[in-house]
C-alpha cells in the first residue's frame, strides 16, 4: 500500500513543484495539447458527418419533389388531359379525327 507521506505530498502539492518533475512540464504541455487536438478533430470530424447526412436528406426531397413535378407536367400534358381541359374551358377546338395523308410529288 502507499505511504501516507507520499499522497500527502501529492495532495498538497508538494510533488509538483519538485525539481524532478518540473524538467517534465514541457512534455506534460505537450501531452495535454495533443490530447486537446485529438478530441477537437473528433468533434469536428463527427460535425462533418452530421452535415453530410443532413445534405444527403436534403438531395433526396429535391429528387422526390422533382420526381412529383415531373409526374405531374407528364399527366397534364397529355392530349386526353389537354382535350378535356380544352372542353372545360368551352374552347373551339376540337381534335383532329383524320389520320394524317402523306403528299407525293
Amino acid at each position: 500500500m502507499a505511504d501516507a507521506h507520499d499522497i500527502q505530498s501529492w495532495l498538497n502539492g508538494d510533488k509538483f513543484r519538485s525539481q524532478g518533475l518540473r524538467e517534465h512540464y514541457p512534455l506534460i504541455g505537450l501531452i495535454v495539447g495533443l490530447v486537446f487536438l485529438y478530441i477537437l478533430a473528433g468533434y469536428l470530424a463527427i460535425q462533418q458527418q452530421h452535415r453530410l447526412s443532413d445534405t444527403k436528406d436534403e438531395m433526396l426531397d429535391a429528387k422526390f419533389r422533382y420526381m412529383t413535378v415531373s409526374a405531374q407536367l407528364t399527366n397534364t400534358t397529355r392530349q386526353s388531359q389537354i382535350i378535356e381541359a380544352l372542353e372545360e374551358n368551352g374552347s373551339a377546338l376540337k381534335e383532329n379525327t383524320t389520320p394524317p395523308t402523306k403528299v407525293v410529288r
